[in-house]
This record gives structure tokens, C-alpha cells and sequence, in this order.
């Protein structure tokens, strides 16, 4: 699952829960801190590699926060995996935040976050001009049975994603070190009994990576759930899926699928070796199949054992929503933060290849009439770039100052310079209720800016086939994307370097330039993150002078929690956070 598909598993939610609610509340229809308007200013925050200091545990403390009690976690679905390989839809992430432990990880102090040494004693020494990376393990870290984490664990944990049938999980690690995306057939994993040499183990706690080319954003690579380590003798193979053996702060007590799931306290977890857990609550029980709507009265109730839930992604619903916004107490227990995921639609580069054509739609585009349609400031704040505002190097700037109802003036003359003033556009959409209504607001700017609109209707199931299609038909359609970790090289180099383009691949807007493929080499060559979050920024307005997609909105989380809980907010993963959550 990558991480276009995450976006949709949100955007898909997003659509149907926050859907006619922008009249509802105050003047512009914004919750506070809610764009009304095109490029309004987003706080940004870098994210920085922190000290050897900043990585010894314990997790600096929640004020007011204390241990013990019952957090209820009300979820739609079911996890897909908790098999660390397989893991990478955000919910899926968020649940293995609490089973797993990795050499890095995120920490959350004070408003501010930092990349720290999780189980590693650091963020990793780089050498060979970041084409190796070596980290030291900590002392005292176990999983739930008391065994010790070593470096072969690691190592072991690291090999299973190459294992064709653990399929589903980022490929950053084993792409880096085998050179090619074909990386099951270079390494076909461990259970055949063969070993990787470019991991090596001089020792118990001391593991080497030794990569293909360099990698200056390694350290946020292995923060991901997917490297997490897994001891070979306690490796079930695909029944580790569904009972993964921990090495972070809770164990898995019971699980049944579709129905339950409660988490208890690991035994072997040890605090003062942990920088980024807290693990206040003793239990955390999952109740999965409620539909929206019934989470959020429940939530709104805080009925008995209500009163400390919360979800990890579930979004107010529309039936709810005015009634929540206009409670302040229901209003002041709300998450509402933008998430990590962007949203634009697609011009594809291959049929449009004239500039002025694609200016022109970007200008002509109704954005704000579209974003209404699917909850308006609730939905997401406008934005002019990919990238997210979590993403390091973003900067929030505006090349072509289009209306968010579209210019069609300004558009017309873009066309007449292109020397074709009345141009077809295919638009293709997801046959839901709301994309037709889309489909109906963007058919209309776009006519009277000139545009010959043909809309295209996709069944909602096969939408992303249809569009990763790289010979597809249409023009215009929707998708979007989010970083993997808070480097814009997650984004950039998967969406808009043209080599990539294949079946299914993020680059489906089939953007393809030569310069821009030779820039992100020559960054991603860089070893100085700094640097590199500078030149990725300026490969971003290079690559929007194209005008290769229309950025619209980056999506916002706005759920509801228990009166019974503090520390709730959101992560970096784009979910309800769970490591500073207690009961008061």
C-alpha cells in the first residue's frame, strides 16, 4: 500500500463525513486555525535530528498527565496488518506505535519535534559519503518476554521485507541497498535461509547498513514501523500479521479480527530506555465495525467507558458536526490539525503538453466551489505546492496568484497564446454523489474560460487503476500524496521523477523532465540536510512553473476524544497520536 493509497483511505473519509458543513459555523465557515483563503499562512515547524542526549529515555512528561486506566480506541475497521513488513497505511502505523520499537523515532516535547535514537543510542553515523550507516543499540532494551533486542534482530527485521509474500510495506530500505526496485529478485529474504551482506552485525549492538548511493535522510527512513526488529526464533511468519511479537511498551492480550483487540502492558518494556513513549494508559482496548456516525455520538455521549475513547482517524460527521462546533465543551476536546496529506489534480503531462494549456487550467479552476462540495475549511486549507506543510523545505509561496474560484479571464488569454483557444479536456472523476457534483462545478469553470469539458465517470473501486494507467485517456482527475518521513525527497522524487512512470506509480500526472530527473539525483547526492531542504524547495517552484498538476487543498483531521483523556493530538503519521495519551 503506498502512500497514495493512504491519502485516499483519508480523503475517502474526510469526503464522506465533513460533507455540507462549511455554512455551519461561523462567518467563513472555519474552525479556528482554519484557511479560508487561498495561501493562508501555515505555522511549519522543521523537523531536526536531535542529540545523543535528546535520545535517552525516559520520554520527558506530559504535564498533568498520570499512569494507569483504560483508553477505548472506537475504530470503522480492523487493522489490515500489524506485521511491522506490511505495514504502512496510517491507522496501521498507528496501532504498531504502541507493538513496535525502532532504531529511530519521533518525539513530541513542548510544540516541538524531533528525530531521536529510539532503540539506537543515536540517529546513526553516516560514512562514505552517506553510503554507510552504522548504529549503536542501547543497553537494557527487551521485548514483552525479557529477551533481549539485538543487532541481528535488526538485521532479521529488516530482511523480511524482502520476502515477496510480506508485500504491502514501504521499499526505501531494500531499494538503497540492493540498487534496483526489483529488490526481491537481488535478496529473496531470510526464510530461505540466505543472509544480506550489505547489513552487516560486527556485534550484539552494532549494526551496519551499507547502501548503493548516498542517503543523507536515513535516519527518518529506518523511524518507519517496517524496519522494526523481529527476533528470527519468534518470526510465525504470516501469523505474525495478527499477533506480532512486541518490542515496544504494550503486547497484544486478544485479538479478534473485525471485533476486538486489547493491549496490555509488556513486561519487558523498560521507560527509562524509551525517548518517545509514554505508555500512561495500563490497557488499551479497540472495538472495531462502528460506522462514523455512531463513533461520534458515542464520543459526544462519553457514556460510562466512553468517557475515556477516543479514534485514531475516524472524522466529525456531518450529522454532528454543528453540533459539535457550536458546544464549546464538545469543541475543546476536538483534534483539529492539518494532516501530512496534499490533494491536487492531475493534468496529464503526456496529452497536455503545452504550457499555456496547463496554466490555463490551473487558473480557470474552481477550487473553492470544489472544496465546498466535500465540507469546505473543514475539508483541507488551500494550498499552491505538493508539499505539505509538515515536510521540511516546504515554504508557502503562490506562482500564479489564481482565485480559488478561478480566474476564466485569465485563463482565456492563456489559451489564446497557446494558439488553441477552445482545447478538449477529458476530466475523469469517482463515480460517488459528490464527484458528480464536482464534475458539474469544474465542467462549468472550465467552460467559461473556453474549455471543451468532457467528463468521464470511473467506478469508484478501480478509480486509481484508471488513472495509473499510463496510457489512460483522460486529462484532469484527482489524486494525492503524503511524505513518508519530513523530507521533501519522499515526495518530490516519488511523484514527479519521470523515470519512475510505470503502472500504478505515484507519477500520475506522467510528468517526465529530464533537468528535474538529473536535480533530484544531484540532491538526493547532498549530505547536508539543510542544504537539501533548500534545493528541494527550490526544485518545487521550478517544477510548479510547469504547472504540471493544480494543487488544492492539504486535508485536515478534525475527531473527537473522551472528556476523560489529555495528551491527544495529532502525529506526524496523520492519526490521532497515541504515545502521550493518559487518563486523567
Amino acid at each position: 500500500m503506498n502512500r497514495r493509497t493512504r491519502l485516499s483511505l483519508a480523503s475517502a473519509l474526510a469526503a464522506g463525513a465533513l460533507a455540507t458543513v462549511s455554512a455551519c459555523h461561523s462567518s467563513n465557515g472555519a474552525l479556528p486555525g482554519a484557511s479560508g483563503s487561498s495561501a493562508a499562512p501555515v505555522a511549519k515547524q522543521a523537523v531536526s535530528l536531535g542529540t545523543a542526549a535528546d535520545s535517552t529515555g525516559p520520554d520527558p512528561a506530559v504535564a498533568g498527565a498520570k499512569s494507569g486506566g483504560t483508553v477505548t480506541v472506537l475504530q470503522q475497521n480492523d487493522f489490515s496488518h500489524l506485521d511491522p513488513a506490511r505495514v504502512y497505511s496510517s491507522p496501521n502505523q498507528t496501532a504498531d506505535l504502541l507493538l513496535t520499537r525502532q532504531l529511530t523515532s519521533y518525539q513530541y516535547v513542548n510544540g516541538t519535534t524531533r528525530l531521536v535514537g529510539d532503540l539506537a543510542t543515536g540517529t546513526g553515523t553516516p560514512s562514505d559519503g552517506d553510503r554507510t550507516w552504522t548504529f549503536t543499540l542501547k543497553q537494557g532494551i527487551k521485548y514483552q518476554d525479557g529477551s533481549t533486542i539485538t543487532a541481528q534482530d535488526i538485521k532479521y527485521g529488516v530482511e523480511r521485507t524482502f520476502e515477496a509474500s510480506l508485500s504491502g510495506g514501504p521499499s526505501y530500505l531494500q531499494t538503497w541497498l540492493t540498487g534496483t526496485a526489483n529488490y526481491s529478485a537481488a535478496y529473496p529474504g531470510p526464510w530461505g535461509g540466505k543472509s544480506l551482506a550489505a547489513i552487516q552485525v560486527p556485534d550484539s549492538r552494532t549494526v551496519v547498513f551499507h547502501l548503493t548511493s548516498p542517503h543523507a535522510d536515513f535516519p527518518y527512513a529506518v523511524a518507519m514501523q517496517a524496519y522494526s526488529p523481529v527476533p528470527a526464533a519468534h518470526d510465525t511468519r504470516t501469523a505474525f500479521d495478527q499477533d506480532p511479537f512486541s518490542s515496544g511498551p504494550y503486547m497484544i492480550q486478544s485479538h479478534q479480527a473485525d471485533k476486538s483487540m486489547v493491549l496490555v502492558r509488556s513486561p519487558g518494556w523498560n521507560a527509562a530506555t524509551d525517548p518517545v513513549r509514554h505508555a500512561y494508559p495500563d490497557e488499551w482496548k479497540f472495538e472495531f465495525g462502528g460506522q462514523p456516525l455512531d463513533i461520534d455520538q458515542r464520543l459526544i455521549a462519553a457514556n460510562s467507558s466512553d468517557s475515556t475513547a477516543m479514534t485514531f482517524n475516524t472524522l466529525v460527521t456531518s450529522d454532528v458536526a454543528e453540533q459539535v462546533l457550536s458546544t464549546p465543551s464538545l469543541l475543546a476536546r476536538t483534534v483539529d490539525q492539518v494532516s501530512p496529506f496534499s490533494t491536487y489534480f492531475d493534468i496529464n503531462n503526456k496529452r497536455i503538453t503545452n504550457l499555456k494549456e496547463r496554466q490555463a487550467l490551473l487558473m480557470a479552476f474552481p477550487r473553492q466551489q470544489v472544496r465546498e462540495i466535500f465540507g469546505g475549511p473543514l475539508y483541507g486549507d488551500y494550498t499552491n505546492t505538493i508539499l505539505s506543510p509538515v515536510t521540511n523545505g516546504y515554504q508557502n509561496y503562490d506562482l500564479y496568484h489564481a482565485p480559488v474560484t478561478g480566474d476564466p479571464a485569465a485563463a482565456q488569454k492563456l489559451l489564446a497564446a497557446s494558439g488553441n483557444a477552445h482545447p478538449t479536456i477529458v476530466f475523469a472523476y469517482a463515480g460517488t454523489t459528490q464527484w458528480e457534483a464536482a464534475a458539474v462545478a469544474v465542467s462549468t469553470a472550465l467552460d467559461k474560460a473556453g474549455f471543451k469539458v468532457v467528463t468521464h465517470e470511473v467506478d469508484s473501486k478501480d478509480y486509481y487503476d484508471e488513472i495509473g494507467d499510463v496510457n489512460n485517456d483522460f486529462d484532469l482527475y484527482y489524486a494525492g500524496w503524503g511524505p513518508d518521513w519530513p523530507s521533501a525527497d519522499t515526495v518530490i522524487a516519488p511523484v514527479f521523477d519521470g523515470r519512475l512512470i510505470a503502472p500504478d506509480s505515484p507519477d500520475t500526472m506522467l510528468f517526465n523532465d529530464p533537468a528535474v530527473n538529473k536535480e533530484i539525483d544531484r540532491i538526493n547526492a547532498e549530505t547536508d540536510l539543510s542544504q537539501q531542504d533548500q534545493d528541494w524547495a527550490a526544485l518545487d517552484k521550478k517544477i510548479m512553473a510547469e504547472a504540471p498538476i493544480i494543487p488544492w487543498v492539504d486535508l485536515r483531521q478534525v475527531s473527537l476524544y473522551g472528556p476523560g483523556l489529555g495528551g491527544v493530538h495529532l502525529g506526524f503519521i496523520g492519526t490521532v497520536y497515541p504515545l502521550d495519551v493518559y487518563v486523567k
